[in-house]
């Protein structure tokens, strides 16, 4: 009876021992995960890392905790302050920025780039889509893994386009050439709905002026994606030219309304016929319209016949740093997870961001979403149809930059500034802004 006890105290014992060396060799690695996302899109990600948690998390001792940071340039200027303190122990394991941050992390000796990451875990990123991969391209070396992807969109409201007989915008001479029709006006002739209301920013024009041509660039070097951008190239090749032509002379139609933002609640009130937006708004749009009229979304009209380069592939993308190897693999685990077929029709779903796995695509599920959601059909056929060489511009001071397209095309409306003079304003705003960034760095 004593040696059954003793057994039995030193078999407990012995399980004691193993339980206790498991649970250091399983210890949870935790990563932090700065990101920008708020309302549906906050919800989305927020299932997202909980999945996560609950599965791969689990299975490989990894546990993430997401923290909203704010607007998107919020949440840059946190990681550039960190950057300047030189205190590595503050940066998140992992961030979500748009394409605004790109010049900034590249800039980044912390950084490491996302190829690196991947290959380091003897993987690679060709499940990525090809406009997906361009689109975070840096010298030749994808920068960010591509999440939250989107494109320009023309949205309308098909009941009035039906009502006025309008079937088709394929080029903004079609737009022009309806406008009329689709404005209304109240008993004193004043127009209560406009044909479209925008002030083109950088998003639109990386689209209007990248398609030109079959594929257009803003910038030398690519946009910046083969480096720092030196000089703009678009008044040299008469692509902002060719634009402005058509936007002055849509104007003049009486349809443009030039409004710098509400555009969206505008269009859903129905105080404008249509609009330009991101492929991401799909969802927001069609409940706030909750079936007050049908919805309509049809590929960005063309600048002209030979712009059929399509669209850039915009919206935002996960940066990581040099951390240590446990963090890194857990990061990496994250990503892929993030990023694999299942998930990014999760979040397209959710979201209206377009998959950035092609895998997504072939998925039986995102057939069927799309045949009982034609909107968003549109939206991934028209990027499966673009030149995946058209990508955004990655430029320093992107802010500036944007009110300069904002700013110079109002006033060239409004204050009827010929367009020889409107592209030279901003061909000489925006070079001064590179010249005075790359001599400061470059030198």
């Amino acid at each position: 009876m004593k040696k059954l006890l003793l057994l039995s105290l030193l078999l407990t014992i012995s399980l004691c021992t193993l339980f206790s060396a498991g649970a250091k060799e399983t210890s949870v690695t935790e990563i932090t995960f700065w990101h920008s996302n708020s309302g549906i899109l906050g919800e989305a990600i927020e299932d997202l890392v909980d999945n996560f948690n609950d599965s791969v998390g689990k299975e490989k001792n990894i546990f993430v905790t997401a923290i909203y940071q704010g607007k998107a340039s919020d949440v840059l200027t946190k990681v550039k302050a960190v950057s300047q303190s030189g205190d590595k122990s503050e940066y998140p394991s992992l961030v979500q920025l748009d394409a605004t941050g790109v010049v900034d992390m590249a800039a980044n000796s912390d950084l490491l780039y996302v190829e690196d990451l991947f290959k380091a875990n003897g993987d690679d990123l060709s499940f990525l889509l090809d406009h997906a991969k361009e689109s975070m391209m840096y010298k030749n070396r994808v920068i960010g893994l591509p999440f939250n992807a989107s494109t320009i969109l023309y949205y309308y409201n098909k009941t009035l386009f039906d009502k006025a007989g309008v079937k088709e915008i394929k080029t903004l001479d079609d737009l022009i050439n309806v406008a009329d029709k689709l404005c209304q006006k109240d008993e004193n002739g004043k127009i209560v709905t406009y044909a479209i209301s925008s002030v083109p920013t950088t998003y639109e024009m990386c689209a209007f002026i990248g398609s030109q041509n079959g594929g257009s660039y803003l910038t030398d070097m690519d946009n910046g994606h083969l480096g720092f951008a030196t000089k703009t190239v678009f008044k040299e090749e008469g692509t902002l030219k060719a634009f402005l032509e058509k936007w002055k002379e849509l104007y003049k139609t009486g349809g443009l309304k030039n409004s710098t933002s509400g555009v969206t609640t505008e269009f859903v009130s129905g105080q404008t016929a249509s609009m330009f937006a991101s492929t991401s708004n799909l969802t927001t749009v069609l409940n706030a319209i909750d079936g007050r009229f049908e919805l309509g979304v049809s590929y960005l009209p063309m600048v002209n016949e030979e712009a059929t380069g399509g669209v850039n592939l915009g919206g935002g993308a996960l940066f990581t740093f040099d951390q240590d190897e446990n963090t890194s693999k857990a990061v990496y685990e994250f990503m892929k997870y993030l990023t694999s077929a299942e998930s990014q029709l999760t979040w397209h779903i959710k979201t209206g961001y377009l998959p950035v796995n092609k895998d997504t695509y072939n998925l039986d599920e995102f057939k069927t979403h799309c045949k009982q959601n034609p909107e968003f059909k549109v939206a991934s056929d028209q990027l499966l149809a673009s030149n995946p060489k058209v990508v955004g511009l990655w430029i320093p001071n992107g802010y500036e930059v944007y009110y300069a397209f904002q700013s110079n095309i109002k006033a060239m409306l409004e204050e009827n500034i010929s367009i020889e003079e409107t592209v030279d304003k901003m061909t000489n705003e925006i070079d001064r802004g590179l010249d005075a960034f790359n001599r400061q760095n470059l030198n």
